[in-house]
């Protein structure tokens, strides 16, 4: 999500705060650099030379660094590297560049650690652990086939403030985005808020013109109600219903099923977003 952000603009460096009316500089706050924009943060503040500095001294190393930005994310995220797992360290990387900047220019306690490249490294370690457990035991974004796409959803409500979002994703079969939403839902139960997210998303699916969806939700209970036509708490029946008479629709063909919480994060991060 964070890099998607990136490249479509929306991340608020100061100079897109600037365009936005909602400062009066685009001067960045740290290296009183005249221009702040995602290049700066990345690559050229001295926050971020440290960052890469400190692993090319260790042997971590990106590519095409005097390529645009542009040209360097895709290179580094798509391209070919030494490192198979680069990809996922890269992107890793720039994630903390930016969290250590947000850190420094609101005065917040997590800025750059002492050790760097220590600390990287055992991020990279951890993830890379959790990642290949993942693939070992076979929980992965199953795609669907040519002609399909997929859509994802997820509910998320935060405990004692009652507040919920809802979010999903469409993708075609090679995994491409399609469309996605974030929508906050003000108060309501993590179940509804998983209903809302599901009905969202297939009248988002209706308005793309879909003709064959494939709805995974990681809600067992959900795919229960939705398939076997359960009423549910009075609470959410009615949106129930009307969630079912778009998977009934005569246009097009659907199939629901269950999916683990691990392929689903994008959706899980899109509704998180909405709260």
């Amino acid at each position: 999500m964070f890099i998607w952000l990136v490249q479509h603009h929306k991340r608020l460096t100061n100079k897109e705060r600037l365009n936005r009316r909602m400062s009066s500089t685009a001067q960045c706050g740290i290296c009183l650099a005249e221009m702040e924009d995602m290049d700066h943060v990345l690559r050229q503040c001295p926050n971020a030379r440290e960052v890469w500095h400190t692993l090319n001294s260790i042997g971590i190393s990106c590519s095409a660094q005097t390529h645009g930005l542009g040209e360097w994310l895709q290179i580094n995220l798509r391209g070919t590297h030494a490192d198979s797992a680069w990809s996922t360290k890269f992107a890793m990387t720039l994630w903390y560049i930016w969290k250590w900047r947000c850190a420094k220019c609101f005065r917040s306690n997590e800025g750059l650690p002492e050790d760097i490249g220590g600390f990287l490294v055992q991020k990279f370690q951890e993830v890379l652990r959790v990642l290949e457990k993942a693939s070992i035991m076979g929980i992965r974004w199953e795609a669907p086939d040519k002609g399909w796409l997929v859509l994802n959803t997820d509910g998320a409500a935060r405990e004692g403030m009652g507040l919920a979002g809802a979010g999903g994703i469409i993708r075609d079969n090679m995994g491409n985005w399609v469309i996605g939403f974030s929508e906050n839902l003000g108060k309501c139960s993590a179940i509804k808020a998983e209903i809302r997210a599901v009905f969202r998303g297939l009248t988002v699916a209706r308005e793309q013109s879909v003709q064959k969806l494939w709805l995974q939700v990681d809600s067992k209970m959900v795919v229960s109600m939705l398939t076997n036509h359960t009423k549910g708490h009075p609470e959410y029946s009615n949106l129930l219903h009307h969630c079912q008479k778009l998977l009934n629709w005569s246009g097009w063909e659907v199939k629901v099923s269950h999916c683990f919480r691990e392929p689903n994060q994008v959706a899980d991060k899109l509704a998180n977003m909405g709260i």
